[in-house]
């Protein structure tokens, strides 16, 4: 199959090199033109347009960082997607995004019958090395298996979660339970150093009760490494748990954790955090307790 595929940062690179490892033929544009020229070592095709992108791909993914950057792509830059789109043609967004900006992308794809997904993915950058992210798709129940076929190759489990906006609100979900959490860890492992306790020790007296879980698989040892390269940074995440807060606003939904949780973020950012992985919320614990 020939794909597009727009977005080349810390996920989308890993994810291109997963469709090229199943054959796939992978057309990217993108203005990191070192990002670009990484995947093509890959054996990824680099084309000059996204004009020329369209003429050649029968499916096209974007991964990029927020909504506003997933419409400019689309429809408002100079390099627009959407004048060239084709009848029949798959657009899948595997970013995260608002709900609202899901079923408005679609709307406007739609009245060219161009066919669009909502694929947002959790697991982080090392699943997206593995190809081992798990999709939760919004998309019509009659193109699923079509747009499942493109996104198995950088995936363990592709599930259709509903119609258009559906697998956004779904990855809205997906948030709110992995930030909070790594919240909550990162306030165990400060208790747990106030005390001495040997962290490894603590990790695997714990990892197998209740209290265990891909979150602290992924991020106790990082906090105990004191390891904050991301694989999913504290920015990104803000950006998520915004949209959480911004759709419960909408929908007047009290979300109490969720919002103590983003002003933890927050303070990161301001703090000059930002690009830590999401583990390093542990700064934030570790600074009000004068640690």
């Amino acid at each position: 199959m020939n794909i597009g595929f727009i977005g080349l940062g810390i996920m989308g690179a890993p994810m291109v090199k997963n469709l090229l490892g199943h054959k796939h033929t992978v057309f990217v544009n993108d203005v990191n033109k070192e990002a670009e020229a990484r995947v093509v070592e890959y054996g990824a095709t680099a084309v000059s347009s996204l004009q020329k992108m369209a003429q050649r791909a029968d499916a096209i993914i974007t991964m990029l960082p927020n909504g506003a950057i997933v419409k400019e792509v689309l429809f408002k830059s100079e390099n627009a997607l959407y004048p060239h789109l084709k009848e029949g043609q798959l657009v899948i967004d595997m970013s995260s995004l608002a709900p609202t900006d899901s079923i408005e992308i679609s709307g406007i794809l739609g009245s060219k019958n161009v066919i669009f997904a909502d694929a947002p993915v959790s697991g982080g950058e090392p699943l997206a090395i593995t190809g081992e992210l798990s999709v939760m798709m919004g998309c019509s129940a009659d193109h699923f298996d079509n747009l499942k076929a493109v996104v198995e190759p950088m995936s363990k489990s592709v599930i259709r979660v509903g119609d258009v906006g559906a697998g956004s609100t779904v990855k809205l979900a997906n948030q709110i339970i992995v930030n909070t959490n790594i919240a909550a860890l990162a306030e165990a492992v400060v208790l747990a150093k106030n005390y001495d306790i040997n962290l490894e020790a603590m990790f695997d007296a714990i990892r197998n009760g209740l209290a265990g879980s891909n979150v602290m698989e992924a991020k106790f040892p990082k906090m105990i490494d004191e390891d904050y390269k991301a694989g999913g940074t504290i920015n990104i995440n803000y950006k998520d748990l915004h949209n959480v807060t911004s759709t419960s606003d909408q929908e007047q939904i009290t979300l109490p954790l969720t919002n103590m949780v983003k002003e933890m973020y927050k303070s990161e950012i301001i703090n000059g955090n930002g690009l830590n992985d999401h583990s390093g919320i542990i700064k934030y614990i570790e600074r009000i307790n004068g640690r």
